[in-house]
């Protein structure tokens, strides 16, 4: 299992488009450095947005909101990823919400000029199918993920995820959890209650503590204790 977050988009998992420094090499691709701080939003749900955008550094979440207000992460783009591919289509209508979950410097494209760029280098129109079938990939794993694995399953598979490095400290809070793995705040309350009873999570609830990290990855996968 990939030692990182669920639905974490990285160049180890995703054929990247460009490298920073090949993006910056690209002398006929007009770019714009931007930076925004930790919790700005670069952009919103609904909205006609020009740009695609490349992480130089920092961490940009992409989720969607209902109108009830539940909110469901999506994606977590790292340095070296793009995002944003509305400017593929006619509209140009963003989908989802996207915000700096720490401070962030990107670097934003034009869809117009990224496209005549495009018309003259076409092996990079290939990357970029590439890279969104991959992501198209990774949401179908998801949804089956949503499909088939339980409330209480989904969170031993995010917790082994946090702590197979080593860290058996998680800093998220019970409501960015169930943002990640797309469940209510009581579900996960209730799953860390059973996770604790199984001796895979410290009882003490203030900090999160995994016990157990190979505990949780068995119990994600086999669906016992």
């Amino acid at each position: 299992m990939d030692s990182k977050l669920m639905q974490f988009i990285d160049a180890e998992r995703f054929p990247a488009v460009f490298t920073t420094e090949e993006l910056l090499a690209q002398g006929d691709l007009p770019v714009e450095r931007r930076s925004y701080r930790k919790g700005e939003l670069i952009f919103q749900a609904e909205e006609r947005h020009p740009c695609t955008y490349h992480v130089a550094s920092g961490l940009v979440r992409l989720y969607l909101s209902s109108a009830e207000g539940a909110v469901k992460t999506l994606f977590y783009h790292a340095a070296g990823t793009q995002f944003a591919f509305q400017g593929f289509k006619r509209d140009r209508m963003t989908r989802s919400t996207a915000e700096a979950v720490t401070d962030c410097e990107l670097y934003a494209i034009d869809f117009a000029e990224l496209i005549a760029f495009c018309d003259n280098h076409t092996e990079y129109y290939m990357a970029y199918i590439e890279y969104l079938f991959s992501i198209m990939n990774s949401q179908t794993e998801e949804i089956a993920s949503l499909s088939f694995q339980t409330g209480v399953r989904r969170l031993a598979s995010l917790l082994y995820a946090l702590s197979s490095d080593g860290q058996p400290v998680v800093s998220y809070s019970i409501d960015e959890l169930a943002e990640i793995i797309g469940s209510h705040r009581n579900t996960v309350s209730n799953a860390l209650s059973h996770l604790r009873k199984l001796g895979l999570v410290e009882k003490d609830p203030r900090p999160l503590r995994v016990r157990d990290s190979e505990g949780l990855r068995q119990f994600a996968e086999m669906g016992e204790g």
